[in-house]
């Protein structure tokens, strides 16, 4: 299923699956008129043997018969049909939820905890199968039961059909008081478990962060903290299940006691009432009794479900911009125009950088930490389009256009590469299709051929690239960004991970990539690797203090020329 078919989680669940559900119910109906049709028999035979009625034994063979065939086609309908509605429901619900984070924007995406889609696929799934789906054959078969009870109790005596009735209010008044606190307390669960699972993610990234500093115990003091609210959530949410359960039993038992009461009295002033009627309508009372004590709840559990898809909906449907599609280009080169960045804090991330990028040359970005290195890189890229300013990409400006159409022309190669854990082959070409002349340019000039002569194509990478060195892992990211086909290639701290040799290896293979304009940000200020530069911007507190080539920053000898001093 594709996602765009689904604009929301209930309609995913029942997208194309319909007839599924269709059969399942007329399972179920078979199943309920079978239910039904052996409390008729019961009466049939119970008024033979107490001589009321003189029912022949070929007749209730026949009614017996009947009603086992009922049951028969019930079951088989409901085991293939119900089988397969739940497991498209759940594939379909499934394909929506990541379908719909795929099509998020990086800007939007960087905001959004990502332990909160964990739980829409887990914990929240979870409750959506238990809660709703399973529920759904569940519902239908109370609501028959009860539909075909009152019928057949009005057939038998209308006045004990209303007695029964009124009776069987009570439970649904009794616990219809706390359903909305069952809502409530599902949604508090939800919310508590993926602040966990928020917080246990974080720790699982700052692994090696945590250890080197020795703060076991203090981050197992945090992580208790959340596990600890979650649980106090799980409890609230089951004392008030098991409260709505006790409360509608106990009135369901009571108006069951109350109706043995009265229909003693009646059969003892109405001789239509006969013993085989009183079995029966005790043996009824029963599916109404149910429907009572079972639908408050059962309810209230459906609603906190369709709450819960509503929230992952909301959560899924966010975006921060659109954009327009437009097909850009990079044949003379990059623009920028006064740009500036603020972040939330209202702190400078850039101050008025304006400067012009010739295409199809290979630049570097140095400058200190917290320089605005990264943050110029990243608007280049169009992740931030909350700046002021101009950044254009031939004669049109970014500000306005879709992250896909800029995707298009650009690829950003971050300092921790992604690496699946999958053969080398499926992480350059990230899974798709792909031309075999294409793949092996991209080998050759990223600087993989050797590694991979040595490793061969089908070489597991390892979970996160375990199984790679650093450099391998960058001049994966390098040949992607080749197979993508795009113009322009930003590289955010290429080396800083890697030993030197290998650090000048890469660089060296970006510089001949010169079908390609290339932006590094870069920490080896080698002057025998800044000389193969086109051109070197110095940044220093959010602004561009300097540009030009390393002859006339070193004759300037300024930012730049400091900077390689240091090194």
């Amino acid at each position: 299923m594709n996602s765009g078919e689904a604009s929301s989680g209930r309609k995913a669940i029942f997208l194309n699956n319909r007839k599924k559900l269709i059969f399942s119910i007329i399972g179920i109906c078979f199943k309920v008129f079978a239910g039904l049709g052996f409390s008729a028999l019961m009466q049939k035979i119970i008024d033979t043997i107490a001589k009321e009625a003189d029912y022949s034994p070929q007749y209730l063979l026949l009614f017996s018969f009947i009603c086992v065939i009922l049951l028969i086609m019930g079951g088989v309908l409901e085991y293939y049909c119900w089988t397969a509605f739940r497991s498209k429901a759940l594939e379909q619900y499934k394909s929506y939820t990541y379908g719909d984070v795929l099509k998020k924007n990086i800007a939007t995406f960087d905001e959004e905890d990502t332990a909160t889609y964990i739980s829409a696929l887990s914990n929240d799934l979870a409750l959506i199968m238990d809660n709703y789906i399973e529920l759904i054959p569940y519902a239908a078969e109370l609501i028959m039961n009860f539909v075909g009870t009152i019928v057949m109790m009005l057939y038998y005596n209308v006045k004990l059909s209303a007695i029964a009735f009124l009776i069987s209010l009570l439970p649904l008044v009794f616990s219809s008081f706390r359903m909305k606190e069952v809502e409530h307390s599902e949604e508090g669960l939800s919310n508590a478990n993926s602040f966990f699972l928020g917080k246990f993610a974080e720790i699982l990234r700052g692994f090696k962060t945590i250890k080197s500093a020795k703060a076991e115990k203090k981050i197992y003091a945090k992580l208790y903290e959340s596990n600890h609210l979650a649980s106090e959530a799980f409890s609230h949410r089951e004392h008030v299940e098991i409260s709505v359960a006790y409360i509608a039993s106990i009135a369901g038992h009571v108006s069951q006691i109350m109706f043995f009461f009265i229909g003693m009295l009646l059969s003892q002033k109405d001789e239509s009432v006969s013993v085989g009627i009183i079995i029966v309508f005790i043996q009824l009372m029963n599916n109404i009794s149910q429907l009572g004590i079972t639908m408050p709840e059962l309810i209230a559990k459906m609603k906190s479900a369709k709450r819960l898809i509503e929230k992952n909906d909301r959560l899924l449907q966010t975006n921060k911009e659109i954009g327009k599609l437009c097909s850009l280009t990079c044949k003379k080169g990059i623009k920028l125009n006064e740009l500036s960045y603020y972040f939330n804090d209202f702190s400078a991330g850039l101050t008025k950088v304006t400067c012009k990028i010739p295409a199809n040359g290979c630049y570097a970005v140095i400058g200190e930490s917290g320089s605005g290195k990264s943050t110029f890189l990243n608007l280049l890229a169009g992740i931030n389009k909350d700046y002021t300013g101009e950044i254009y990409y031939d004669d049109v400006e970014i500000g306005g256009i879709a992250s896909e159409s800029i995707t298009e022309l650009v690829s950003v190669v971050s300092q921790d590469i992604f690496i699946f854990n999958a053969s080398i082959k499926d992480n350059i070409t990230l899974f798709g299709l792909f031309d075999e002349q294409n793949l092996e340019q991209a080998i050759q000039k990223s600087g993989l051929k050797e590694i991979v002569e040595n490793k061969g194509l089908e070489y597991i990478c390892g979970a996160g690239g375990n199984a790679l060195s650093g450099g391998e892992r960058q001049r994966i990211g390098i040949a992607r960004s080749i197979m993508q086909g795009t113009k322009v290639l930003l590289m955010d701290e290429a080396t800083s991970a890697l030993d030197t040799q290998t650090g000048y290896q890469i660089i060296e293979t970006l510089q001949n990539m010169t079908e390609k304009t290339r932006i590094i940000i870069t920490h080896d200020l080698y002057p025998t690797l800044m000389q193969k530069f086109d051109g070197i911007f110095v940044f220093k507190n959010g602004k561009l203090v300097e540009q030009g080539t390393f002859e006339e920053l070193m004759i300037n000898k300024g930012v730049c020329y400091e900077l390689i001093k240091k090194n």
